[in-house]
C-alpha cells in the first residue's frame, strides 16, 4: 500500500465525514476503499464477497447461519484471507465482537479479522491460542487521528495486501509487533515509576543494597533509581547508538530510502567537493554538496590534522538533522562536532572541560551533554576554529586512543 493513497483516504474521510451516516454509507465511501487500496476488487466475487455466510455450530449441535460485512479470499476463492466486520461511522467498536469471534473460531485457516467504523480499525487475530480470537487487537489505527505515522501504517497494512499476504509471516509479524509493544509498554512504566514495580526494583538492586530491605528502605531505593533514569538513559544514548537508531528507525519507515534532511555520510575531497563514491550509497533525495560555514568548518578542522600529520582522505564530513561531524576514517569515528542551528553557535570534541580550558584559552567553555562529547567551546563565527588548533588535535588524539580499543570510540561521551 502506497503512504500517499492512504493520506488521500484520511482527506476523503475529512471532507466526507458529516455527510456518512449510517453503515452502509460507511462501507461503500470508506471500508470499500480501504480493500481497494489493499489490493483486492470488490467488484470481484472470488474474492471479496460482501453479507458472507457461514454456518456455525452451536453448543446444542444445531446450525445457524451468520453473516460478516465482507470476507476476503486468496486467489483461488476457496479460502479465507481475513472478513471485516463494520460499524456506523462514530460507534464505539472497541468491546470484543462475539461474531468475529466465531467466524476466528469455526474457519478452518482464518486467523484475521477486522472491526471498523470505517475511521477507526482494529485487528483481531488468534495469537494467543488457535482459532479463539485474542482478547485485544495486535494492531489499530484511525484516520483521525492527527499523529499518525502514515508512512508506516502503510508499511505494515502491506502485508495485508493482495500480493503479498502470508499468513504464516502475518502470525510471526502480528506476535513479534504485540511481544514488542508490551515490552515497551512495561520499560516505559518502569522508567517513569520504578518504586512502583518491585519486580524491577528487587531486578535493580540485587547486589547493590544487600541489607534489610525495609518499608523506609524501599522508599529510598526508588526515589535513588527515579534519579538514576536520566543518567543511565545518556550513557545508553552514545553518538552511535543514536545514529544507528535514527537510521534504522528511518529504513523501518521508508523501506531503506534515505529521505531530505537524514544523516547522510560524506566524504569530501582536498578541493571540497562531495567525494563521487560517498561512504553510504546516496539516492535521489540525499543532501546536496556540505556548503557554507559547514563547508569552512570541515576545511579548517581538516587542514589543521593534515598539517599535524593525518592524511587528508582520512579526514570525513558528515551532516545530520542537528550537528555536523568531522570524523577520521568512520564517519561515526567523529572528534569535532559544530552546532550552527542553535541560539549560539558552539564546537564540541571529546576533550575533557579541564583540559579543554587549557588548550582553548580565552573561550567560553562548559561541559557539554554527555550524548553529544566531552567539552563544548562556543564560538561566534566558525574561522574561530583556527584558534583551536591545539583543542582539535587533542580531540583527535583521544579518538585514536579510543579506536585502539574499542569499535565504538565516543561511547558515553
Amino acid at each position: 500500500m502506497d503512504a500517499n493513497q492512504l493520506k488521500g483516504l484520511v482527506q476523503f474521510f475529512e471532507e466526507n465525514k458529516k455527510f456518512i451516516n449510517n453503515e452502509e454509507a460507511t462501507k461503500m465511501a470508506l471500508v470499500i476503499p480501504f480493500i481497494r487500496l489493499l489490493g483486492y476488487d470488490p467488484g470481484m466475487p472470488r474474492e471479496v464477497r460482501p453479507e458472507f455466510c457461514a454456518d456455525f455450530t452451536q453448543g446444542d449441535g444445531k446450525k445457524f447461519p451468520d453473516r460478516m460485512d465482507y470476507a476476503i479470499f486468496e486467489s483461488s476463492g476457496e479460502k479465507a484471507l481475513m472478513v471485516f466486520e463494520t460499524k456506523p461511522l462514530g460507534w464505539d467498536i472497541s468491546a470484543k465482537s462475539p461474531q468475529l469471534a466465531r467466524y476466528i473460531g469455526q474457519m478452518p485457516g482464518l486467523h484475521f479479522g477486522i472491526i471498523t467504523d470505517g475511521c477507526s480499525y482494529q485487528f483481531y487475530g488468534d495469537l494467543e491460542k488457535p482459532n479463539v480470537m485474542d482478547k485485544e487487537p495486535f494492531f489499530a489505527f484511525a484516520l483521525n487521528d492527527p499523529k499518525a505515522d502514515w508512512e508506516k501504517i502503510a508499511k505494515f497494512l502491506t502485508k495485508f495486501s493482495r500480493e503479498s499476504f502470508n499468513a504464516d509471516t502475518l502470525v510471526t509479524d502480528a506476535e513479534d509487533s504485540r511481544y514488542r509493544q508490551a515490552m515497551i509498554d512495561k520499560l516505559a512504566t518502569a522508567l517513569k515509576s520504578p518504586n512502583e514495580d518491585g519486580a524491577f526494583m528487587e531486578w535493580l538492586t540485587a547486589g547493590v543494597y544487600k541489607g534489610n530491605r525495609t518499608a523506609a528502605v524501599k522508599v529510598r531505593l526508588g526515589e535513588i533509581a527515579r534519579d538514576s533514569i536520566e543518567p543511565t538513559l545518556l550513557r545508553v544514548m552514545s553518538n552511535d547508538f543514536i545514529e544507528r537508531l535514527r537510521e534504522g528507525l528511518q529504513r523501518t519507515l521508508e523501506g531503506g530510502k534515505d529521505q531530505p534532511g537524514n544523516s547522510v555520510p560524506q566524504k569530501l575531497t582536498s578541493q571540497g567537493k562531495v567525494d563521487q563514491k560517498p561512504l553510504v550509497e546516496k539516492t535521489e533525495d540525499s543532501p546536496a554538496e556540505i556548503t557554507g560555514e559547514k563547508l569552512d568548518f570541515y576545511r579548517i578542522v581538516r587542514d589543521i590534522c593534515v598539517k599535524s600529520g593525518a592524511d587528508a582522505e582520512t579526514i570525513l564530513a558528515k551532516d545530520t538533522q542537528y550537528y555536523f561531524n568531522v570524523s577520521h576514517k568512520k564517519p561515526t569515528f567523529w572528534f569535532a562536532r559544530l552546532f550552527v542551528d542553535t541560539k549560539r553557535k558552539n564546537i564540541t570534541t571529546l576533550v575533557s572541560i579541564e583540559e579543554a580550558a587549557k588548550l582553548a584559552k580565552g573561550f567560553e567553555i562548559e561541559q557539554a551533554p554527555e550524548a553529544f562529547g566531552a567539552s563544548r567551546i562556543y564560538i561566534n563565527d566558525v574561522n574561530q576554529a583556527r584558534d583551536l588548533k591545539l583543542l582539535i588535535e587533542r580531540s583527535l588524539a583521544i579518538l585514536k586512543t579510543q579506536k585502539a580499543g574499542t569499535d565504538s570510540p565516543g561511547a558515553g561521551k
